[in-house]
């Protein structure tokens, strides 16, 4: 049986990985800030403090997985321009202390690590589809802190024999994602509506962008693969390959909902250094390992939808 550690476990996308590793009859560790128990059935927790460089190494030792998932980390763009140093902080400080433990200790060349960046590396300027293989120009503080993490990692893996993948995911969305992401936030709004919380209007910033969203779902069987398939030093995009636009999403979220709901741009909810269009593709990682994403975009969006609409009241 494999051993897993995920890292960031209780997070959005951990929960996922999470329950798709029990699935796939893996034995999962999910490192956490603090002592807490299991969240979910079949999980060993670990404290995890990654301010602490021993507390990491021992628990890495402790544990001897043969996979680590690094999703620990800030994950909003949005709050990545108000707080830069909390993000350089908990994205890049923390990446170095875990491959500091791992590059210390008997672990390495046993584990392997997959680093997870972000779409948001690239940033203006890539030709379309983005592949692997494009220019990387980040146009915002979250970016960058990938971008940062995706050279160390490969610095690493290539001097000391590290065995690291690093993963590009698009936008990924699905039901359970907090607050201050698109699909979340509208979601959440015309549930609000529809529950008597507030007048028929939604206030939106820039619906023009158009973006590449797959299911968290299908990222993290991605993730899985990559660990099971991917090969070291290298970086791996994991997307749809489809563009949609902010406005498609809104749409088909109001179209489940049986108000008259009025659309309010608002330009507070603007993102500085926005870029219009992107989209991705994951040819590489399909070519590798068979990878496709299985979820479409209306399933995944009336799921968050009724996800809300369960959470209500």
């Amino acid at each position: 049986m494999k051993r897993a550690l995920i890292t960031g476990a209780s997070g959005f996308v951990g929960q996922y990985l999470i329950s798709n590793l029990l699935n796939n009859g893996y034995e999962v560790w999910g490192g956490t800030r603090s002592s807490s128990p299991s969240f979910i059935k079949g999980l060993n927790v670990v404290p995890i403090d990654f301010s602490n460089y021993e507390s990491v190494k021992s628990a890495l030792l402790n544990i001897s997985p043969d996979v680590i998932f690094h999703l620990s980390g800030q994950s909003s763009v949005k709050y990545s321009w108000d707080h830069v140093s909390e993000t350089f902080s908990s994205n890049v400080m923390e990446t170095i202390i875990l491959l500091d433990a791992v590059k210390n200790s008997s672990l390495i060349g046993k584990v392997k690590l997959i680093s997870i960046g972000s779409s948001e590396e690239y940033g203006v300027g890539a030709d379309l589809p983005i592949k692997e293989t494009s220019d990387t120009n980040p146009m915002n503080p979250y970016g960058v802190s990938k971008l940062a993490i995706a050279k160390l990692a490969m610095n690493y893996s290539a001097s000391y024999g590290m065995n690291i993948i690093h993963a590009r995911p698009f936008n990924h969305i699905g039901p359970g994602q907090k607050l201050g992401f698109v699909t979340s936030d509208f979601a959440k709004q015309i549930v609000d509506i529809e529950n008597g919380k507030g007048e028929p209007k939604i206030h939106v910033g820039d619906l023009s962008s158009k973006r590449d969203f797959t299911d968290v779902r299908d990222i993290v069987e991605g993730y899985r693969l990559l660990f099971e398939k991917g090969e070291s030093t290298e970086i791996y995009n994991i997307c749809s390959g489809i563009c949609t636009s902010i406005e498609q999403i809104l749409t088909t979220l109001v179209s489940f909902s049986n108000k008259n709901i009025e659309v309010i741009v608002d330009p507070g909810k603007f993102r500085p250094s926005n870029v219009h269009e992107y989209y991705g593709s994951s040819k590489k990682l399909e070519n590798l390992t068979g990878w496709k994403p299985k979820i479409s975009l209306d399933e995944s969006l009336l799921d968050i939808y009724n996800y809300w609409l369960n959470m209500r009241g």
